[in-house]
């Protein structure tokens, strides 16, 4: 992947997101759905024949309940569902243990994956 990303760094964060999106809504590894994907001629898998994965097997993740993964996740929910910016206050109400809240804010901004803009914080405009 990282041969793949663009050379200046808020752009790479930005094309890197976007693929684990693709990955997390349309090449699913469980149920991918190529019917509706936009790089399928492009695909290798697809090329080959769909092949059954042979490599070992992927590590387990920690439990997502209370993680600040689920943090981040919930931030950006509503981030994606509001068109204004979304204030401090609300991302308050969004996790009640501050410690954790802040530090997935703070690494929602350092990814660029959320942006801090007047009155809140809003998902990055470009």
């Amino acid at each position: 992947m990282e041969s793949l990303l663009p050379a200046d760094a808020p752009t790479a964060r930005l094309t890197n997101a976007g693929m684990m999106e693709f990955g997390q809504t349309v090449c699913t590894a469980r149920t991918p759905a190529c019917e509706r994907c936009p790089l399928a001629e492009l695909c290798a898998w697809r090329a080959a024949g769909y092949p059954a994965y042979t490599g070992p097997a992927a590590p387990r993740q920690k439990p997502y309940a209370g993680s600040d993964r689920e943090v981040r996740g919930r931030i950006l929910r509503e981030l994606r569902a509001e068109e204004l910016p979304v204030s401090a206050a609300r991302i308050a109400e969004l996790w009640p243990d501050p410690d954790q809240r802040e530090r997935a804010l703070a690494g929602l901004l350092a990814d660029g994956l959320a942006e801090a803009v007047d009155g809140g914080y809003a998902l990055p405009s470009s």
